[in-house]
């Protein structure tokens, strides 16, 4: 068995391989819960948003009308006729024949049929049932509804459904109840009906109403739902071409349909409200000659729903809209029957569509949280995909009716945010101590929390870099410290490192370590940065000045001696990381940069300079800087010369004699390379009046001189070689 050590070492070490790791897990514990259930509720919470913000009122079906029985309709009819609900049949009958005379599509009644009319009314000689029989006989395109039950202990017997409307087959659906009782119409209605249709409609979990069955088992035979059976009476399809009817329209895995809502109820609502009784008047004085009230050429080629919406006969569901207006059930079968008509398919994503968004999800999560190293950052950039996929299934839902799922991949990110959050914690945590502890002591905080910010880029085993180095010491230490205590000089030099430290750590600088009285420090490590010879040369400058200014500074110790700081500057690839035993090692940087940038630093003895860098570092800070150049030589240990400059100050701030100074002695060196050294003294002499720093005049002047008694090589280069550090 692999201990869980090495398991953290190999994630810590392998950042892809932690990343596809946490992914993994994410996806797996989002997809484990997504299959229990635990989504459901909260997907069917982002559908009604979707229903609500992306509905579409404009496309529901203007040929369906609603004759609502509505408050006024039986206050009508209570305060005019003394008639109280239930109506007479014989009422229905007048509404039929009065919709008939404009030859609707269908008409379809959402009403119990299932009792005789008590009262029993009569028309013309008929009763009051057979009245609305006959009419609908002639009208052959009525469609009524009626409840399916299960039989229980006590239960009165319902009508008998009659065979004309029958399926066979109990197929239904993964989930479909069979029912064994039916409170039907009463044989003649059915007998004068077109089709019949069943009015249950069942909640989702959460109360709302959302799906429907199309076809429901009843015995050993199916019979359709009611908006179904207004679908094919409307289109003109038998009752036995409902199976290939149901072909084109998408179910779910429970033989369910997906309503599309398209916006609020009511009779301020997307469909059109008219008052039954108004209907009914308008009948009764078009058969006593009178004009309507309403044209019954309103109806014409119209699919028409009659049903209740008063709110004393109870006929409401919840729906995405109720918020906004209460839903009877018959604009419920409107809504349905308006989808049916018009091809407004929900269609969904599959299982396996799910699984793979939110596996791409945790995937697109992991990537951004391991990639962006600033938690902050990350987490916007979470959110931001969140919320462009949330937007994304939004308008897919909106335009095209497809139903992306929501809440199951979000979840999935995250878990697997808050999986790549503990296990960063837990394996890069680990690491992120490491690198602290091992870079408090070489860098300012703020450099500090760069370099966790790019742990990936930090290889504490070692690597090649290019940087500068920068190495300080202190002239003529050796014989201050020899008239100096042991106890005054430790005092001394940690107030001198204390000031020169802090300029070094504020500019970003792995301060690497102190060597007796020198400094050396590495820019552009162990982050890379392009400008690090740049910033190594203004740091220098910098340091001469901070500390002359702490020199000046009357307050400051008066024992306290000047320490004048001679630098040296060399710009190269390195190598840095942890280096010595396994008992002791030390973050540092070797190599022959860093070599050459200590070496430089002693040239400034020859000199008399205070700040020597190499041409390579010059070239890269040469925007930045003055510098005027110094020799083509040979530091001791090397065999290859490197031309060396004088860091005069940052560019644009020296004063005009420095620049006379930069130029004259430039084309002094000139002279002195192609080899013109009586031209050449004529210039250094003018110099050594005039620049305050005669060393490097002085110095040249001797050369010139020494070289003049020389016969020189045909190949001599003016190369200097040092023959001391």
């Amino acid at each position: 068995m692999i201990p869980l050590s090495a398991i953290t070492n190999r994630l810590q070490k392998s950042r892809p391989t932690l990343m596809a790791a946490v992914a993994c897990t994410g996806c797996a514990l989002g997809i484990l819960l997504s299959v229990f259930g635990l989504f459901d509720t909260g997907e069917l919470k982002t559908l009604d948003y979707r229903f609500r913000y992306g509905a579409h009122p404009e496309w529901a079906d203007t040929n369906i009308v609603i004759v609502a029985i509505d408050q006024n309709s039986l206050d009508f009819f209570a305060s005019t006729r003394g008639i109280k609900w239930p109506w007479p049949r014989e009422y229905y009958g007048l509404l039929l024949d009065f919709l008939e005379q404009a030859h609707p599509r269908m008409v379809a009644f959402d009403y119990d049929f299932s009792q005789k009319d008590e009262d029993r009314l009569e028309v013309d000689g008929n009763e009051s049932d057979a009245a609305f029989a006959d009419a609908m006989a002639k009208s052959g395109r009525v469609v009524l509804g009626f409840n399916l039950a299960v039989h229980e202990q006590g239960d009165q017997p319902g009508g008998a459904l009659l065979r004309t409307h029958l399926l066979p087959g109990t197929s239904t659906g993964n989930s479909g109840l069979h029912f064994d009782r039916a409170i039907a119409p009463l044989p003649s209605f059915q007998a004068g009906a077109a089709c019949l249709g069943v009015t249950n409609f069942e909640t989702d979990e959460d109360g709302i109403a959302r799906h429907s069955n199309l076809l429901f088992a009843f015995d050993s035979n199916r019979v359709p739902q009611f908006s179904f059976a207004a679908q094919l009476v409307a289109t003109g399809t038998p009752l036995s071409g409902a199976d290939s009817a149901l072909r084109s329209i998408p179910l779910d895995n429970d033989g369910k349909f997906l309503l599309y809502w398209y916006g609020r109820g009511g009779p301020n609502g997307v469909f059109r409200y008219y008052s039954a009784h108004a209907l009914i008047v308008s009948g009764v004085k078009m058969r006593r000659g009178l004009p309507p009230d309403i044209s019954p050429e309103i109806f014409r080629n119209k699919c028409i729903l009659v049903g209740g919406s008063a709110s004393g006969l109870w006929d409401f569901k919840p729906t995405p809209f109720t918020y906004l207006e209460i839903y009877p059930g018959v604009e419920i079968q409107a809504t349905l029957l308006s989808n049916l008509l018009n091809h407004h398919f929900i269609q969904r994503t599959p299982a396996w569509g799910q699984y793979l968004l939110a596996a791409l999800l945790a995937s697109l999560t992991a990537f951004i949280f391991y990639r962006i190293h600033r938690v902050g950052l990350a987490s916007v950039l979470v959110l931001v995909l969140i919320a462009a996929y949330a937007a994304a299934g939004h308008m897919l839902f909106t335009w095209q009716l497809f139903w992306i799922p929501l809440v199951s991949p979000i979840a999935t990110a995250a878990i697997t945010y808050a999986l790549a959050a503990v296990t960063s914690y837990a394996v890069e945590g680990q690491q992120r101590r490491v690198l602290r502890r091992a870079f408090n002591r070489y860098f300012s905080p703020h450099v500090v929390a760069d370099i966790l910010d790019n742990s990936d880029q930090v290889e504490l085993g070692g690597k090649t870099i290019e940087a500068t180095a920068f190495f300080s010491d202190i002239k003529d230490f050796t014989s201050f410290a020899e008239r100096c205590s042991p106890r005054d000089l430790v005092h001394f030099l940690n107030q001198y490192f204390s000031v020169a430290s802090e300029v070094i750590l504020r500019n970003e600088a792995m301060l690497d370590k102190y060597i007796g009285d020198a400094i050396m420090a590495i820019f552009g490590a162990p982050i890379p940065r392009h400008d690090n010879a740049r910033v190594a040369c203004l740091t220098a400058l910098e340091v001469q000045e901070v500390l002359a200014a702490y020199h000046a500074n009357p307050g400051r110790d008066p024992g306290m001696p000047v320490f004048v700081t001679r630098i040296g500057l060399h710009t190269g690839n390195m190598v840095i990381g942890n280096i010595g035993s396994s008992s002791r090692l030390d973050y540092t940087a070797i190599g022959d940069t860093v070599n050459v940038a200590s070496r430089l630093e002693g040239v400034n003895k020859v000199f008399g300079t205070h700040i020597i860098i190499s041409e390579t570092t010059f070239e890269q800070a040469s925007d930045a800087v003055a510098a005027r150049p110094l020799d083509f030589l040979r530091v001791k240990g090397k065999a290859i010369p490197i031309r060396i400059y004088e860091l005069v100050g940052r560019a644009g701030q020296i004063s005009q004699l420095q620049s006379d100074v930069i130029g004259l002695f430039t084309e002094a060196l000139q002279l002195y390379r192609t080899r013109e050294f009586d031209k050449a003294i004529h210039l250094f002499t003018r110099l050594d009046a005039l620049d305050p720093n005669r060393t490097p005049s002085t110095l040249y002047l001797k050369r010139c001189a020494d070289l003049l008694r020389q016969s020189l090589p045909d190949d001599w280069d003016g190369v200097y070689t040092m023959t001391s550090k």
